[in-house]
């Protein structure tokens, strides 16, 4: 995954709130972690990918929306041929390192 900051507490004095971009290419997959001090929204720009939370999984295409709420186990797989690409807020930090970064402790199947 291509991570890129585009607001955040070091480099534009945000203090609640981080925007980043990302990239997830074809076939990877962002492992089920959650972040325990922030909410956080995440915007498709291009492609199309597949979620999970804490219900079912979903699909999500350009110009789709999720919501995962402070803490909440999540995971994104890009299952297609094309990169996937988004926009992703999270509130309640200034740094993804206030936001809190934890994988879920049990095996997970990834597929």
């Amino acid at each position: 995954m291509i991570v890129r900051n585009v607001i955040n507490k070091d480099d534009t004095g945000a203090r609640r709130t981080i925007l980043l971009s990302s990239e997830l290419p074809p076939g990877k997959v962002h492992l089920l972690h959650r972040h325990p001090d922030a909410e956080q929204i995440m915007y498709v720009l291009e492609g199309s990918c597949l979620t999970l939370s804490e219900g079912e999984p979903v699909r999500l295409n350009q110009g789709d929306t999720m919501f995962i709420t402070q803490g909440e186990w999540h995971r994104v797989r890009n299952d297609t041929d094309q990169a996937a690409s988004t926009l992703v807020i999270y509130a309640g930090a200034g740094t993804l390192e206030e936001a809190g970064y934890e994988e879920h402790p049990q095996p997970f199947d990834q597929t």
